[in-house]
């Protein structure tokens, strides 16, 4: 198997983040662990405003623009809220500037523009990341549902909507609350 097809392991995630840390790639770490830690794909990761962090509840993120999902008879964006693990959390208030419109700082050109999604791809070229970007969000749904098959509590419902997939009508009955989700979140990636 080529290395950037495939899903990284653990080991590979922390040796990763921590080359990052030690190269001072900070911008590239924070798009990794958006990833990797919350399930967000490019698109996501590319338009998240800083105003989005907090929104709705504390330690999460409104996911505004994503993908086009068929609502009925409409294409419309699909949005969610996800959480914020504490550490990613701090990671990201620290890196923020409040002067600019995106999380993710540009060095060159309109900062209130978002990058592109090809630019997420060109963070993780550049940093030799042995993964390409979607492989992150693949990561996410398998720590989730490792921690789960250990715990013995598997909510599939849960994993789809964290990562913003389509539930069925039995998934999508109720809700789920937020203390849940963050709980959850909090006790994979702690």
């Amino acid at each position: 198997m080529e290395k950037r097809k495939k899903i990284p392991s653990r080991d590979e995630y922390r040796k990763t983040k921590t080359k990052l840390i030690e190269n001072d790639e900070t911008t590239t770490l924070i798009a990794l662990r958006l990833g990797c830690e919350m399930g967000m794909s490019r698109i996501e990761i590319a338009n998240t405003r800083i105003s989005d962090i907090d929104r709705i509840h504390k330690r999460g993120l409104w996911v505004e623009i994503a993908k086009h999902v068929r609502r009925g008879n409409k294409q419309v964006m699909r949005q969610r809220e996800i959480p914020i693990n504490p550490n990613l959390y701090q990671l990201i208030k620290s890196y923020i500037d409040n002067d600019r419109m995106y999380i993710l700082k540009r060095d060159r050109g309109d900062t209130n523009k978002p990058f592109s999604q090809r630019y997420i791809n060109h963070l993780y070229e550049k940093s030799n990341i042995e993964w390409l970007t979607h492989k992150s969000r693949h990561f996410f749904k398998n720590c989730i549902s490792d921690w789960m098959r250990k715990n013995r509590q598997v909510d599939i419902g849960l994993i789809k909507e964290l990562m913003g997939h389509k539930k069925t009508i039995t998934e999508d009955y109720g809700s789920y609350s937020w203390d849940y989700k963050i709980e959850t979140i909090d006790n994979v990636f702690s």
